[in-house]
C-alpha cells in the first residue's frame, strides 16, 4: 500500500454521504458466500468499500483494534445493543471509516507542512527527513497510545511520510521497517534516546 493509494487529496470523499454508502455495502451479498456482507466477514466488508471508494477505503481493514489497548487507530467502537446486527454493523463500519479517513487527513495535513521546508541540498533533505520522522512518529504514539500494535501502525505511516520526500514505496517501507524493527517496540513509548537513534538511522540512509 502506497500513500498514493491512499491520499486524501486524491481521493474525494464526503462524510454526510458515508453511512448510506456503507450500509448499502453492508447488506448487499458477498459474491462468495451470498450472505449479506456485514454477517460474513470484516474482509468482505472492506473489499466492498474498497470497490466504492477505492483502495483507500479497504486498507483500514490492518488499523482495527479488537481492545481498547490495541494500539491501532481505529478503536473505541461501539457495541451491539439493540439487537439488529445488520443495522448495527452499518453504524460500526462508518465509524470504522471515518476513523480510517479522519487519520489519513492528520497525515495529510503533516505531511505537507512538514515539505513546506526549504531543501536546497541532499544533506538538507536528509535532515528534513530525520526531523519529519519525529514529528510522525510522535503523532502515531499519541493517537495509539504505544499500545500492542503500534509498531506497525508508525512503520506504515513513517514510510508514507519517506515516500512523499522522493524515496520509492520499497525504499521507504524497508528503511520504516528497519527504523522501527530497530527502536521501538510494543507496549513501550519511544524515548527521546530511541527518536533520536530512529532519526540518526534516516537521516544516514543514501539512497
Amino acid at each position: 500500500m502506497t500513500w498514493k493509494e491512499v491520499d486524501p487529496a486524491a481521493h474525494p470523499f464526503d462524510p454526510r454521504q458515508a453511512y448510506d454508502v456503507v450500509r448499502d455495502v453492508v447488506f448487499s451479498r458477498d459474491p462468495e458466500s451470498g450472505k449479506p456482507r456485514g454477517m460474513w466477514s470484516t474482509e468482505s466488508v472492506a473489499r466492498g468499500l474498497g470497490e466504492r471508494y477505492g483502495a483507500w477505503a479497504f486498507w483500514w481493514l490492518g488499523s482495527l483494534g479488537r481492545s481498547v489497548d490495541s494500539g491501532t487507530v481505529i478503536k473505541d467502537l461501539e457495541t451491539n445493543t439493540d439487537g439488529d446486527e445488520l443495522e448495527f454493523q452499518a453504524r460500526r463500519y462508518t465509524d470504522i471509516l471515518l476513523q480510517w479517513r479522519s487519520w489519513l487527513e492528520q497525515l495529510a495535513s503533516l505531511f505537507v507542512h512538514l515539505s513546506q521546508e526549504r531543501i536546497r541540498s541532499e544533506e538538507d533533505l536528509r535532515r528534513m527527513r530525520a526531523r519529519g520522522a519525529a514529528s510522525v512518529i510522535s503523532m502515531v504514539v499519541e493517537r495509539t497510545g504505544a499500545d500492542e500494535m503500534w509498531c506497525g501502525e508508525c512503520a506504515r505511516a513513517l514510510a508514507w511520510f519517506l515516500e512523499i520526500t522522493g524515496m520509492t514505496p520499497d525504499e521507504a517501507e524497508e528503511l520504516a521497517d528497519s527504523v522501527v524493527d530497530a527502536e521501538f517496540e510494543s507496549w513501550v513509548a519511544p524515548s527521546s534516546d530511541a527518536l533520536s537513534r530512529a532519526g540518526s538511522i534516516i537521516r544516514n540512509h543514501k539512497s
